[in-house]
């Protein structure tokens, strides 16, 4: 072989080396799609969390867990609150512990929400709770005499029974020994309804006037204790509790009181009450001017605060609204914000998460006075 023919194949090879090099230090354009953006600011004493509701259900897919909890470490993203049920512990059990390991490697905490506890807590839909069914004589009843059912929940429980608190403190230490867990929220108790207020005898001989504030004063008593006996468990465990942002200033200025609580807030739909003659309760439930009444009842307990973000079951036209209001909202007094990923029954869910990808890593870079 003369010289010139092995210059020419020592340059084609050179070539194919070069190609090669190119190929690994650019990424093919779906791959470049899928890369997840720096974390926001790392440097922030506010904290950003995601509820992660019915994820790796049974099904679990490794990969795609692994891909949300990327983009939601990409988005600023601190702590992952995954719904936790009776039913979970037991059979759901690999599942949640895959997503809780994943969320650790990424550096994010892992709060759990006890979902449909008793009938009392929120949460995870949907799951009517076995509780009540083992233990009608719990069931919360009216002045009437009748129990409170709901008909897609169940029996709704009173906390004035022994069993119920009980119930409240050996379920959630399972999940704490069971789970790596490093926070739970108590999500929207249903006890704090004036029209569920129990009126059993229990109940009354505790409180025989039926008097509704004393009724909250002793629902605050009732999760202080189950909180005292969680942190004995876990001292170094963040307890946070909300209600919804429509309820009275009796729910809100009591609940606020309840101890061993470490943020206090609300809940609540992601822009501002739309103006109409017939305003309902539900209407209320908005995080502009009705919720930040948590935010103040939190800071006078000495709490830090927290809101959820309900960006889940929207339409487009919400979601709308929601991209126009969100900028105010993380510009609200609040220590601790939650956000769906991926709120369920949308009419465009993409549409809403690119809505909540253009806003909310700007929560952490928010100079609140």
């Amino acid at each position: 072989m003369d010289n010139s023919v092995l210059k020419q194949s020592f340059l084609l090879c050179l070539a194919l080396f070069a190609g090669l090099l190119t190929q690994s230090c650019n990424p093919t354009e779906p791959e470049a799609e899928t890369a997840v953006p720096a974390n926001p600011s790392k440097d922030s004493d506010r904290l950003l969390g995601a509820y992660y509701f019915g994820a790796g259900y049974f099904t679990l897919v490794p990969k795609n867990i692994r891909h949300d909890l990327d983009e939601m470490k990409g988005l600023g993203t601190d702590i992952v609150c995954i719904g936790i049920t009776e039913s979970d512990i037991k059979y759901n059990e690999g599942n949640i512990r895959f997503i809780i390991e994943e969320a650790h490697q990424r550096d994010m905490q892992v709060f759990a929400v006890p979902s449909r506890m008793a009938g009392i807590t929120a949460g995870q839909p949907i799951e009517p709770p076995l509780f009540g069914y083992h233990h009608p004589e719990t069931a919360v009843l009216r002045k009437d005499g009748t129990p409170v059912v709901r008909k897609t929940h169940g029996i709704l429980s009173s906390f004035y029974h022994p069993e119920v608190k009980n119930y409240f403190i050996e379920t959630t230490s399972k999940m704490l020994e069971q789970f790596d867990l490093d926070g739970i929220i108590w999500d929207e108790p249903k006890s704090t309804w004036w029209e569920w207020q129990d009126f059993s005898e229990l109940a009354l001989k505790d409180n025989p006037e039926g008097d509704y504030v004393k009724y909250m004063e002793d629902f605050a008593d009732f999760f202080s204790d189950i909180n005292a006996e969680l942190k004995a468990r876990q001292p170094d465990l963040t307890i946070v509790h909300f209600d919804e942002a429509c309820r009275d200033d009796t729910v809100v200025n009591v609940s606020a009181t309840i101890r061993h609580l470490d943020y206090f807030g609300t809940d609540g739909k992601p822009y501002p009450l739309t103006k109409t003659e017939n305003i309902t309760n539900r209407d209320t439930k908005v995080l502009p001017k009705y919720g930040e009444r948590y935010l103040k009842a939190g800071r006078e307990n000495d709490l830090k605060t927290m809101m959820l973000v309900e960006n889940q079951r929207m339409s487009k036209a919400e979601v709308d609204k929601m991209d126009a209001a969100l900028p105010g909202i993380l510009k609200m007094d609040v220590d601790l914000l939650l956000y769906y990923y991926y709120g369920f029954y949308d009419e465009a869910p993409e549409y809403k998460m690119d809505v909540i990808r253009k806003h909310i890593p700007k929560f952490k870079n928010q100079n609140i006075q």
